[in-house]
């Protein structure tokens, strides 16, 4: 799928919100959609996210669960518009507020120790506020409640995962001693990932989709599925985000400790940052954006990280 042109979404705003659209400009936010951020003619500036054709449903996902979050009390952006049926565009379309801040991962570096201590309280604040949802009715990230695609234990929620990233991965690369090291972690720590509880978390609110201002999380943006399981799995991919950019991860680090209670915990917390990596380093067929390049500065990192997060997860105490 092609980057839509800037005109054929100036167009689509202007024909959805009933006022012209005066500029477009693509932002590189997400992988799995093209997001432009639109200027209308009254100077408001609203989000459109723009899915592949058979992705439709994430859209009314997003919708469902930004009804449910914001009724918890997590700061969510309104929906001002979404066209499921190729009208406005050859593709699924939404229009949504632009909420204020930039992505947690474009800041990090620059917050002080004070900031990114508030960050976590906030964090961990929204934590608390989507634990205020009723559990769900299986494992892994749905569109609603009654999204029948989830899997009867977390355990195969985490070997989706896994699998998923390794068979997009080159014959060679899948012989790395880093994939062998978090298969048999897996496998040890079954019993363990079987008595997590089917408990929300919001699996796409790591280093990205968490809006950040003066230091504090001004919004939730990515909604199309919630997640249900371990809500240590997407701090994992934060940390593991932070610090393919960065020295450090501390505020995820604090946010993560109340979840990290118990001899087998820091192992799973590792388990999930190597799972992180790997997928970030595999391509994705659900993706409009492939992985790093490979010899990138993001990718070394990543590669680095793969194989010290996977070797910690290995080790028993």
């Amino acid at each position: 799928m092609k980057p839509p042109t800037e005109q054929a979404v100036l167009r689509a705003a202007s024909r959805c919100l009933n006022q012209e659209a005066v500029t477009a400009n693509r932002i590189p936010m997400g992988r799995s959609h093209f997001v432009f951020t639109v200027q209308l003619v009254s100077g408001e500036r609203v989000i459109a996210r723009i899915a592949r054709r058979d992705r439709a449903e994430c859209f009314a996902g997003f919708a469902y669960w930004r009804r449910q979050l914001a009724r918890v009390g997590v700061p969510v952006p309104r929906v001002l518009h979404m066209d499921l049926s190729g009208t406005a565009l050859p593709w699924p379309i939404m229009f949504l507020e632009q909420a204020p801040g930039t992505d947690l991962c474009n800041v990090y570096v620059g917050l002080t120790a004070a900031e990114k201590r508030s960050i976590a309280d906030d964090l961990l604040d929204i934590q608390h506020r989507t634990r205020g949802l009723p559990p769900g009715p299986g494992y892994g990230g749905i569109a609603s409640y009654g999204d029948l695609r989830c899997h009867p234990r977390w355990s195969d929620v985490l070997w989706e995962y896994f699998t998923g990233a390794v068979d997009q991965l080159a014959p060679p690369q899948r012989e790395a001693p880093a994939i062998g090291q978090i298969r048999r972690t897996i496998h040890e720590l079954h019993p363990e990932f079987d008595g997590i509880a089917p408990l929300p978390y919001l699996i796409d609110a790591t280093h990205q989709n968490v809006l950040v201002e003066d230091g504090r999380v001004t919004a939730i943006v990515d909604l199309d599925e919630v997640g249900f399981g371990d809500s240590l799995y997407p701090l994992g991919v934060a940390r593991a985000g932070l610090l393919a950019r960065g020295p450090e991860a501390d505020c995820i680090e604090q946010v993560a400790v109340p979840l990290c209670v118990g001899p087998n915990r820091r192992r799973v917390f590792d388990l999930y940052s190597a799972v992180a990596c790997l997928k970030m380093l595999a391509p994705s067929p659900l993706s409009v954006a492939g992985p790093p390049s490979a010899g990138s500065q993001i990718a070394v990192r990543l590669r680095s990280l793969l194989d010290a997060f996977a070797g910690a997860a290995a080790h028993k105490e």
